[in-house]
C-alpha cells in the first residue's frame, strides 16, 4: 500500500488553508517516501482537527480498506477531532472509542479513541494501518506507557504500522525534541511557524505586558522533570498581597480596555479558590476547573464561558490543551512554569480568530515570558523583552517599535541590547548542543577571563567571571561581600587561587582595583566543567594550574 497518492477527493465544504495544504502535501511525500514516523507542527488555533480529518480522508479515497485510529487524551479532543470529519465527510465510516463519550466501537475503520479507553484494547481490536497521536508531545521519552505499549501491541499485528504525531509544540521538558532516532516519531516533516500564522491573519494577534506584580520564585524547589514543584510554588506564589495585587490589576484592565472573555491560570485548589474569591470583591463570578472537577460540572462550566455566561475562567493545568474558546481575548498568568511547552500551551488559547476581538492580551504574573520569550517569534528570533515606556505593553526587541502605540526603543538601548544579545547567542549555542548530545557535565579549555561588579538592588556587590571557551563564554558569581555560606564559599575559591591570607582580606572593590586581575584567573584556571540545568549552565568545577597543596 502506499499513502502518497495524486488522487485526491474533491474539494470538501471547507477548504485548506495554503499552509494546511503544504502540510498534508509534506506528510504524504514523508509517508511515501520514507519508512520513518513524522511528526506535523501547527500551532495552537491553526486547524490541526481539520487537518488531520483531511489528511484521513485522502488516504481512505486512495485507498479504501485502510485502518486509522486517531488518540487523543481528553474526551474533548476525541469528540472535537471526530465530529472535523464527519461535518465535512459525513459518509465516513467513524466510530469513538472512549469511556467518558460512552462509545466503544470496535469496527469501525476510522477510529478516534481515547488513550486511556484504549491502551489496553489492542487485541481485541482489527490491526490498524496508520495510528495518529494528537497532542503527540504527551508520549513519554522511555518506558511502557499507555502509548508505547498500545502502539507496540498494534505493532504485532501489523509490523507495517506507520505512527504519524501532530502537535503545537514539539519539545517536552527535561527530553527536549519529541522527534529523534530512538523515539516513536523520528523527524519533523512541517512546521507552521506561529508568526507567519498571525502574519498572514490566519491567527490573532497578541499583546502582553509583565506585571509590577511578581511573586518571588527564587528558592521555588523544582521536581525530577525539572518544572517547578507544585506545593514549594503554591508557597510563593498563593500569598494574600500577592493574589490582591493581581486579581485587582487583572480587573483594572480587562475594563479599561473591554475585555470579554478571560481565562485564569492557577498552581493549584487553594490558589484557585483565593484568586475565584478575590473576583468576587469586584462582583465577578470567576468559577475554576481542576482535575478533581467533576465531567458534568467541567461541562456546564466551559459551555458557559464560550456562550459569555461567565467573563473569567480559572483553571489549574486543565484548559492548556482541547478547549476550543474562540472568543478568549485576556490570559492571566498567575502559574510559573519551567516548561516552554507549557507556556506556548497556556498563551496559545488567545491564538484562536473572532469576529468579537482584534487582538488577545496577555497578562504575565508569573515570569513566564521573561523565561520563555514571546511565542509569535521564530525560535531562533530574539526572544528578549522590553516595556514600552509609553504605554507598559511588552514586546520583543527585535521589532524595535512598540506594535500598540508606536514608541520606538531609543538607539543607545538597541546598540546595548545587541551587543548583549551576541555574546548571549554564542553562550546558549554551544550549551544547548553539549547537554542534548550527552546530558553529561562537559570540561571546556579556558582561553581568557573578563570580571565585572555584579549589582543587585537589595543585595551586596559580587564579582562576575567570565570564562571565554573557544566561542562560548560561561559565567560563575564570586560573592566576597556576602555573608553566610555564600562568602564562605566565595573567600575558599579565592584561597584556591591566590591562598588563605589574600581570601580573608579581600573585598569586591579591593579585587576590581586589581589591573592584573583577569590575567591572573586566567593564569591559574586551566579548564572549568559546566553543567545545564534547564535554561542556565553552572560552572561545578576547576581543574587548576596549580596544586591546591601549594596556596595553603
Amino acid at each position: 500500500m502506499t499513502l502518497l497518492s495524486r488522487h485526491l477527493p474533491p474539494a470538501p465544504a471547507l477548504t485548506p488553508r495554503p499552509y494546511q495544504d503544504e502540510a498534508l502535501d509534506a506528510l504524504d511525500m514523508h509517508l511515501g517516501a520514507k519508512p520513518t514516523n513524522p511528526c506535523v507542527v501547527i500551532p495552537t488555533g491553526g486547524g490541526k482537527s481539520a487537518l488531520i480529518a483531511w489528511a484521513i480522508q485522502r488516504w481512505k479515497l486512495a485507498y479504501p480498506p485502510l485502518r486509522v485510529c486517531v488518540l487523543a487524551h481528553r474526551k474533548e479532543l476525541v469528540s472535537q477531532n471526530s465530529r472535523e470529519l464527519a461535518e465535512f465527510w459525513p459518509t465516513a465510516d467513524i466510530g469513538i472509542f472512549c469511556a467518558a463519550l460512552r462509545q466503544r466501537d470496535y469496527d469501525a475503520s476510522i477510529l478516534y479513541a481515547s488513550i486511556d479507553t484504549i491502551h489496553n484494547k489492542w487485541g481485541d481490536l482489527k490491526p490498524f494501518d496508520v495510528i495518529i497521536v494528537d497532542e503527540a508531545h504527551r508520549i513519554p521519552a522511555r518506558g511502557e506507557g499507555k502509548y508505547r505499549s498500545f502502539i507496540a501491541g498494534c505493532q504485532t499485528f501489523n509490523a507495517d504500522l506507520r505512527v504519524v504525531g501532530f502537535t503545537a509544540t514539539p519539545y517536552r521538558l527535561g527530553m527536549g525534541s519529541i522527534c529523534h532516532r530512538d523515539h516513536l516519531l523520528h523527524e519533523v516533516c512541517y512546521d507552521a511557524n506561529v508568526a507567519d500564522l498571525i502574519g498572514a491573519g490566519f491567527l490573532c494577534r497578541l499583546r502582553s505586558r509583565i506585571s509590577a506584580s511578581q511573586p518571588d520564585i527564587a528558592n521555588v524547589r523544582r521536581n525530577g522533570r525539572g518544572d517547578y514543584i507544585e506545593d514549594s510554588l503554591s508557597e510563593a506564589v498563593d500569598v494574600p498581597e500577592v493574589v490582591q495585587a493581581a486579581v485587582a490589576e487583572i480587573v483594572t484592565i480587562m475594563r479599561a480596555e473591554n475585555r470579554k472573555s478571560a481565562i485564569v491560570f492557577c498552581v493549584d485548589m487553594a490558589h484557585c479558590e483565593h484568586v475565584s474569591l478575590e473576583f468576587r470583591k469586584y462582583g465577578i463570578d470567576a468559577p475554576y476547573v481542576t482535575a478533581k472537577t467533576t465531567v458534568a460540572r467541567r461541562d456546564q462550566l466551559a459551555a458557559g464561558f464560550v456562550a459569555g455566561r461567565y467573563k473569567v475562567l480559572l483553571n489549574i493545568n486543565v484548559y492548556t490543551e482541547g478547549f476550543n474558546a474562540k472568543r478568549v481575548d485576556c490570559i492571566a498568568l498567575l502559574r510559573p512554569t519551567l516548561s516552554r511547552g507549557l507556556y506556548v500551551q497556556m498563551v496559545g488559547r488567545g491564538l484562536r480568530l473572532h469576529p468579537d476581538k482584534t487582538d488577545c492580551l496577555i497578562l504575565d504574573f508569573a515570569h513566564c515570558i521573561e523565561e520563555h520569550g514571546p511565542i509569535d517569534l521564530p525560535d531562533d528570533g530574539d526572544t528578549r523583552v522590553i516595556k514600552c515606556e509609553d504605554c507598559g505593553d511588552v514586546f520583543s526587541r527585535a521589532i524595535r517599535v512598540c506594535p500598540h502605540c508606536g514608541w520606538e526603543i531609543p538607539a543607545k538601548e538597541v546598540e546595548r541590547a545587541e551587543a548583549e544579545e551576541r555574546k548571549r547567542k554564542l553562550h546558549e549555542r554551544q550549551a544547548s548542543k553539549a547537554s542534548i548530545l550527552s546530558g553529561e557535565p562537559e570540561e571546556y579549555d579556558v582561553d581568557d577571563v573578563t570580571c565585572h561588579v555584579h549589582r543587585k538592588s537589595g543585595m551586596p556587590d559580587s564579582i562576575r567571571v567570565e570564562y571565554r571557551c573557544n566561542m562560548t563564554v560561561f559565567s560563575e558569581w564570586v560573592c566576597l561581600d556576602h555573608d553566610g555560606f555564600a562568602g564562605q564559599k566565595a573567600r575558599a575559591w579565592w584561597a584556591r587561587r591566590f591562598g588563605r591570607e589574600e581570601a580573608a582580606k579581600v573585598t569586591v572593590a579591593s579585587a576590581m582595583q586589581d589591573m592584573l586581575l583577569n590575567e591572573r584567573i586566567k593564569d591559574v584556571t586551566a579548564t572549568i566543567t559546566v553543567q545545564r540545568e534547564g535554561k542556565l549552565t553552572n560552572v561545578i568545577r576547576h581543574r587548576l594550574r596549580m596544586k591546591e597543596e601549594s596556596m595553603r
